[in-house]
Order: C-alpha cells, then structure tokens, then sequence
C-alpha cells in the first residue's frame, strides 16, 4: 500500500452524505475516491486536495501543512486555487470535461465532487490494445478533446498536464479532459501557483523563467499526446529540444512525418509537428485553430514548420480573451462552450472500454451499425445500437402498441391539396413533463404524433389529437434540434455532443449517429423525401449525409459563426442556412455549392422556414425582424418587426399562414401574403423556441423555455 493510500480517508467514512468506498487514484497534489451518494443512490468520484510534499493528514481526518513557514504559505495558496478551480469547473459543463457537481470544505482541505462513469483513461487503452492508435481512432479521440480544451479556454483557464493518463474514454468512447489539479481559474491571474511538470508533454514555458504558458501550452500537450499515440512513445523533453536549438544542435525530437511511414494523411502528420514548435509563437495559438487544421480548413504548409534558433517572446494577450464573449440577448441555445456533460475523476482505472461501432469517412467521424470498429471489444460490440444507459427507451406496453401503430410508413410529403387552413386561436392542451427548455418539435408526417426535444436529454412522443405521452427516449446529452423523415420511420436528433442520432420511430431503438466535428450542433433538417439529414451548428459546417448508409456527401464551409438555423426547399433542390454571422447562405444540395448570398438581417438569425408551395423563404432575427425572402430570386420581399426576438418559425401546410415564436412569450400568425398580424397567441411563460403545424394544419404544436409544450387549434 502506497504513503497516499495510507493517507487516505478509511472507508466507510462519512463525509456530508457521501460514504468512500474505495481509493481509485492518487497524485501530486491529492487523492480520488469512489464513494456513495446516500441522497441520490449514485456513485460520484471525489478528490481531496492534499499535496504530499507539504501537508499530510492528522488523527485520520484532518489535513495539516508541515510546520514550515513555506509549506504553510504553499499548503493556503494550493487550497485556494482548489477551490477557485472547483468553482469555476462547476459553472460549466461539457461532454469533453469531467463534470464537478460541488465543491465542499472539511478536515482542515477541500474536496470536489464529480460525476462517475465506467471507463479508463487513454494510457490505460494504449497498454491493453497495441500501444498505438491508427488514424480514424486518432481523430475520433482528439478531436472531441479539443472541443473541450476551447471550452476551458473560453473560460479562462488553462489545463496545464495534459497527457494521455489525463484523457479518459468513457464506456460508450466519449472521450474527456480529467485531473484539472494544475488547472487556473484565471489566466490573467499574475500569482500562479507551482505547476507539477510532466516531462515529454510539457512546453518549455511551463518551466521556470521560459516564458508564460497560454492556451499554446495546451496546445503542445495535446499534440504530444498525439504523438505518443502514433509513434508509441512521447517527444523528447521540451528543455532539452530548447537547450539544444540554443546551442545550434539538431531538435533531439525525431518529427512525427518522419517516423512514421504509413496508415496517416501526411497532412495531419505535419500538424502534429506544428503544435509541437518548441517556441510558443511557431505553434497553432488555440485549440480551435489547431482543430480546423487537423481537419484541412487552415493546414500550415510545410516550409512554416520550422525550428528557430532564438528564442522569442509568448504571443501577446490579444491572442486570448481575457473576458468570455458575451451571450446573445435572446440565446435559445446552451453554448457548448459552456454547458453540455462530462464525467469522472482523475486517476480512474476500471473496466474495460466498450465502444460503439465507427466509420472514419475523410475527414469526418461516422458511428453505424455494422462497421469495423477499431476499439471494438467483442462481437456485440458491433450490434446495431439498442436502448441502453445512457440511451434508452421508456415505453409502457400500450404505449408501444400505440408508437407501432402511429409509425406506420407514410408517403412523401406532397403539394398540399386540403381544405383552406383554419387559422389556431385556442390553447387545446399543454403537456408537461421535460424538466428544461423544449428546444424543439418535430411532426410525424401522418400528423398522428410529433415528438419534443429538451435539454433536459430526453425526447418526449406524444399523441396529437389527445396530447397523450407514448413514451420518453434519452438521447444522453441536451438536444437542441429535431426531425422525423417523410416515411415516418427515423426521428433524428441533434445535441450539444455534435452527434446526430438516429432512432427507429416505431420501437424507440437508436439505430445510428453521424457525427460531425464534435461541437455542438444547433440545428438539423431532413430533406422532403427523407433521404437525406443536414445539421450545423457551432462548428461553422453545415453538414449533409445519406440517411441509407451513413455516408456524408457534403461538409459545406463558409459560415464564419455558429450556425442556429436550416431549412430545405419543398422540392429539396436547395438548403438555406443561417445563424450568428446574420447572412443566410443558399445551398445546391446536389453540387455542395452556394447558389446565393442573402444579406439584410442586423442581428443574428435564429430561424429559417420555406413556405410548402416554394414561393416564399423566412428568417427570423434577434433583432426583432423577420424577413421574407423570394424563394426563387432570393430578392427581399418584405421585412416584419416586432418588439421581440424571433426565435421559431412555420408555415401552415397551405402556406396561408405564417406562425412565429418570440423571445417575449408569444406567437405571432401573419397572413402569409400581406405580413399582417391576424392572431396573436399567449400562454407560454418563456421564450417560445419551437414551432411546427400538423399536416392538415389544424394543429400547431409550440415548445417553450417553460418546459411545456402546447397544442393550439382554431375555435
């Protein structure tokens, strides 16, 4: 038994209403239990703050620095920080972090309590399945992490250890950043605290007097950590490669394009060796940037990868934020930078890792049922996706019967031929049951159901004519965008894990997810005939797939901000985008090229809807406008404003009417022709977000921030 195990707390001991139940780590800097939730019936994992070199624990319990003026000066700052970094872990949450649910003070330290999954860490992957990973495990790995080192950032902090021991692969492959234990809440903080170095993945300014380390110290050890994972050993110590380029000598790194020879894109190989300049400003300056070069939008040419033989000044402050970008003034979605979902502790070692099944298509990452899957760890790993924690399915017998019966196929959506559309005036229902903000209706096309999508992570279904519920699926993360296809057999979803899931309508099952680069997606479409699914979101992509087979046929770049909004042309020829940039860009689905360029919005768009009959394309702002569009010209026809953000829009079946939700708790019907307000709809106490009408338009379902969900028909 090691000094930290001899240091630990006794199991069985109590502390607030947890009961440890087991060490599952220690470092420099403290130890991890596992213990028990006695509240919530949970497992969490808990660190306690105690640095071994200055501070050992008294009676049992309480923890005491070492009688010295130092230790006891270094022993309060270490627990400071400690707490400043709980702190500030916990007012964010994200796929790619481990997740603090609180912090607490007790016996003389302070503690952070995590949320625990099965699992191990990267380390742990490479000693029991080859010591190496190709490339498709490479990118399905890293590029979510750096997902989750821009969020850190963006926060103002910095990570500072880096490593493959540090990187840890949930049971289901979700990767994520732990053991933030030299971790800053603020990195224009001039007081830093001692960092413990990990020789190989730390940067040269992390040691003493060799600069000041910033997100491109990050930045490093995720490269080093890469190089690890392809060469099967990590680089060469950072001082000694600088202490060697000072003295004129060769880098005693060999480069990763020159070790290995084969099974990577020669591309990625060199981005690896950017990151990994010794010198701070020869490096990508962010996660982001060293993200989109790995994925081929701001590659570095070779001659710009170079060895400097003088040292030179870290970037300046103005390449980071020192304040985190303010939120929208009507934001309907939770920014992946700053919520979304993470898991565990540091030094967790159990279980082995079971994977969903991967396709790597170029640049992108596929899960489908079927595929090869590099990390697959038994045959039924490669079975069709079924409903299993985190993912599952809750539907009563009858409800399933009722889900079967409603799912029944259904032809293609065609040119409304109905009775005029009778205008909704009347609340006829409101369902309650998702327990945060309904981002998101989607309607069967038969019009028997129609499902909602919450950040809560849940998708209700439910009966349209007697707003029945038939059953909850949990998608695992927040879902921000939703849709079912023309024959009634998919429901897709998108989230803030960047992943679009594919569920099986009339059994609840998911059967698939296409994922994107790994930021969280806002907005998703199926096309009219269901074939295909678009998504887009804060990575700037609008993203388009086969629905049959998974394959993506197009990632379309030229968005310069999030992007909030989609919307497919009835005949399915185009697809309109739009979101924090303010333009709205006019794909030809066939080609991948941008067809047209609308400009005219003042703020940020949140909403797009083709009218049924293909006349008419609106845009709904933050800044109190909606814009009517000529769908074929793309000429402005007319432009409504209101005294509130539009946050939804729809049109009924017969493109007579156009509903649309507002930031100020209301939904708004214009006469479709003359932008005339003919009704005006009340009863949601927050934001109307989403908005969808029935096929025979005599339903309009709404979705709310208030977590409800109403049904409104005409008189």
């Amino acid at each position: 038994m090691s000094a930290y195990h001899k240091n630990a707390l006794p199991v069985g001991y109590e502390l607030a209403e947890y009961t440890i139940e087991s060490v599952l780590g220690h470092g420099g800097f403290g130890i991890t239990y596992l213990a028990h939730d006695k509240s919530l019936g949970a497992k969490v994992a808990i660190k306690e703050f105690l640095p071994q070199d200055i501070a050992n624990r008294d009676n049992r319990t309480a923890i005491l620095p070492n009688p010295t003026r130092d230790a006891v000066r270094d022993y309060q700052t270490g627990l400071k920080n400690f707490v400043k970094e709980a702190r500030a872990l916990a007012r964010f949450k994200h796929p790619n972090i481990v997740r603090v649910l609180r912090f607490l003070e007790a016996n003389g330290t302070a503690y952070m309590v995590m949320e625990y999954e099965e699992g191990m860490s990267l380390a742990d992957h490479l000693k029991h399945h080859g010591n190496k990973l190709d490339e498709p495990a490479l990118m399905r790995i890293f590029l979510p992490v750096l997902n989750g080192l821009q969020a850190v950032h963006q926060a103002e902090m910095l990570h500072l250890d880096i490593k493959p021991e540090n990187i840890y692969l949930r049971k289901d492959g979700n990767p994520m950043l732990i053991d933030f234990g030299s971790a800053r809440q603020a990195v224009s903080s001039s007081a830093m605290q001692r960092v413990a170095l990990t020789h190989g993945y730390a940067p040269m300014e992390q040691y003493p007097d060799k600069g000041q380390p910033g997100t491109w110290t990050d930045v490093y050890a995720i490269a080093a950590s890469m190089y690890r994972c392809i060469c099967g050993k990590k680089p060469d110590d950072s001082l000694e490669r600088y202490q060697a380029i000072l003295k004129y000598q060769t880098d005693p790194m060999t480069p990763a394009t020159k070790i290995v020879k084969k099974g990577f894109q020669q591309s990625i190989l060199e981005c690896i060796d950017w990151a990994l300049q010794v010198y701070p400003k020869d490096r990508p300056q962010s996660a982001r940037e060293f993200q989109d070069a790995l994925l081929g939008k701001n590659r570095p040419s070779r001659q710009n990868i170079t060895q400097p033989t003088s040292i030179s000044h870290p970037p300046s402050s103005a390449s980071f934020p020192r304040t985190r970008v303010p939120a929208p003034a009507y934001s309907t979605r939770k920014d992946n930078s700053s919520l979304a979902i993470g898991f565990l502790a540091a030094g967790l070692m159990v279980a082995s890792l079971v994977v969903v099944t991967v396709v790597y298509w170029g640049d992108i990452k596929v899960y489908w049922p079927g595929a090869n899957d590099p990390f697959a760890a038994s045959p039924a790993a490669r079975a069709p996706a079924t409903p299993s924690s985190p993912v599952h399915t809750e539907l009563s017998p009858q409800g399933l019967d009722n889900a079967k019966a409603l799912s029944k196929p259904a032809p293609p959506a065609m040119q409304y031929k109905g009775p005029p559309v009778s205008m909704p005036s009347v609340a006829s229902n409101t369902l309650t049951g998702h327990q945060d903000w309904v981002q998101s209706i989607a309607m069967a096309p038969d019009g028997k159901w129609f499902a909602s999508g919450s950040t809560d992570k849940t998708i209700k279904l439910w009966v349209t004519a007697t707003g029945k519920l038939l059953g909850t699926l949990r998608h695992g993360y927040a879902i921000n965008a939703m849709g079912i296809s023309a024959d009634g057999i998919w429901l897709a979803s998108a989230g803030d894990d960047g992943t679009v899931r594919l569920w099986e309508a009339k059994t609840g099952a998911q059967r698939g997810a296409l994922n994107s680069y790994g930021y969280a997606l806002y907005a998703m479409a199926f096309s009219p005939n269901g074939k295909l699914l678009a998504a887009g979101g804060k990575d700037r992509t609008v993203f388009i797939w086969n629905v049959a087979d998974g394959r993506r046929l197009h990632a379309l770049d030229g968005h310069t901000n999030d992007i909030y909004a989609l919307a497919f042309s009835p005949d399915g020829k185009y697809l309109a985008s739009a979101g924090m940039d303010k333009t709205l860009r006019i794909w030809n689905v066939a080609n991948g090229q941008e067809a047209m360029n609308l400009s005219g919005h003042k703020d940020k768009v949140f909403a797009l809807a083709y009218s049924p009959d293909g006349k008419w394309l609106a845009s709904g702002d933050a800044g109190q406008a909606i814009r009517i569009w000529d769908a074929a010209t793309g000429a402005s026809v007319r432009t409504l404003t209101e005294n509130s953000a539009a946050l939804a829009l729809a049109y009924s079946p017969d493109s007579r009417w156009l509903a649309a939700g507002y930031a100020d708790k209301t939904i708004r019907l214009f006469d479709a022709t003359e932008g005339s307000v003919m009704q005006t709809l009340s009863g949601h106490q927050d934001y109307v977000q989403a908005l969808a009408f029935s096929p025979d338009g005599t339903v309009l379902v709404s979705g709310s921030r208030d977590k409800t969900v109403r049904l409104w028909r005409a008189k």
